[in-house]
């Protein structure tokens, strides 16, 4: 196991190269809905609800990876996801039926969870402890900096009229790329994930349980905001296309900023604490959005939106990770299921939220998942006072 940053090889970069592929698929939803429904001839809502094929075959996916990891070798995993996404990815534009463009992204999504799982491990397996943190961080970093390219492309492609397909063509060759990249790599020494340990949750710490909630609820609450924040911005701000798409870019490129800082500032004031900062803060930022005055300070409050969530994700799978000292390797892949389930479910949720309420239902509803995910936090928090993190065994 490599145990410093010095020991950087090709599957350092393909593991980001992952997340990036999984970000490129997710963020642009909210940005190309509107237009695939103007294609399509179908409402925004109904393209929106045919995302979920995308979220809801993540979900599958990563589900699957918790065994599919422990049959094939990584090589072998990382060669067949990445081709067939690839092809995948370049025959999306010549579908002329919205279900034929949800069946293909219900097998992308597949892809993503499997693959997003395998990167997982692949920076787990390479980096020590003392650096597992910052490594995975950084790969949050790379995912939000996909999330931001790939919505300004995403709202540039479509203010040339140059169709809603491109964006996730360019996303397949990067698919391309990661092939090419695991192919010439040497796997060695994760050529294989050991599966020796019991993954059952019932045998989880109880806190480590509620952190895997807790990413359930911060997705959840994320893409059930991020969805529909620039039709929150078009309908109660009366916000311009750039303006309103380029919210998300914000968004993400807070995120990346945030994720910079982040790989810096865990060490000064540790993981557990950092959970929980990021816990409170982000719910603030969601709050912000929602009470804004004006067009003018929504790109303002989406950067900090994203930046007060100071690589949450990574940062609460790392915690875990660290304290549950004997967890199995796939033991990852299930917190990255509990985070995949949320946004699996956001796209179903939030639509019916919009059909009822209005666009301002979705957006209040991902603040209260955000204040439910202090409560975790907060509960975990007691529930390591009065337990062995870093012990296996069972309540």
């Amino acid at each position: 196991m490599a145990n410093n940053l010095s020991n950087f090889s090709p599957l350092t970069p393909v593991a980001f190269a992952c997340y990036f592929v999984m970000s490129a698929m997710l963020a642009p939803m909210g940005i190309l809905a509107p237009e695939m429904a103007r294609y399509f001839d179908h409402s925004v809502t109904d393209v929106t609800r045919i995302f979920s094929a995308l979220t809801i075959g993540n979900l599958v996916g990563a589900a699957c990876a918790t065994v599919v990891l422990t049959i094939w070798n990584l090589r072998s995993v990382l060669l067949s996801t990445y081709a067939t996404l690839g092809v995948s990815l370049l025959l999306l534009g010549s579908m002329n039926r919205l279900e034929y463009v949800g069946a293909i992204l219900g097998l992308v999504g597949f892809g993503c969870g499997v693959g997003l799982a395998a990167a997982a491990v692949l920076i787990t397996s390479r980096f020590s402890a003392s650096k597992k943190a910052s490594m995975l961080i950084l790969t949050d970093a790379c995912f939000s900096i996909a999330g931001f390219l790939v919505s300004w492309t995403a709202t540039s492609l479509i203010y040339f009229q140059s169709g809603w397909a491109i964006t996730y063509q360019f996303v397949g060759v990067v698919c391309f790329a990661i092939l090419v990249a695991s192919y010439v790599s040497d796997f060695g020494f994760a050529n294989r994930v050991d599966n020796a340990a019991s993954t059952a949750i019932a045998k989880w710490p109880i806190d480590a349980r509620w952190i895997g909630f807790a990413l359930f609820l911060y997705t959840l609450g994320q893409y059930s905001f991020l969805l529909w924040l620039p039709k929150f911005a078009t309908d109660y701000h009366d916000a311009g296309a750039i303006l309103s798409s380029g919210l998300v870019g914000q968004f993400w490129l807070g995120m990346f900023a945030a994720q910079l800082f982040t790989a810096w500032w865990v060490f000064r004031i540790g993981t557990e604490r950092l959970v929980s900062v990021a816990s409170c803060t982000i719910f603030l930022g969601s709050v912000s959005l929602l009470f804004a005055e004006s067009a003018k300070i929504l790109p303002v409050l989406a950067f900090g939106w994203g930046f007060l969530n100071f690589s949450f994700l990574k940062a609460a799978i790392s915690l875990a990770s660290e304290n549950f000292r004997d967890h199995p390797d796939n033991f990852i892949a299930v917190l990255l299921l509990c985070a995949t389930a949320g946004t699996a479910v956001s796209p179903l949720i939030s639509s019916a939220l919009v059909d009822t309420f209005g666009v301002i239902g979705s957006l209040t509803f991902g603040s209260v998942c955000y204040a439910l995910l202090i409560a975790c936090v907060a509960f975990a928090r007691s529930k390591k006072s009065t337990s062995k993190w870093g012990i296996h065994y069972e309540e």
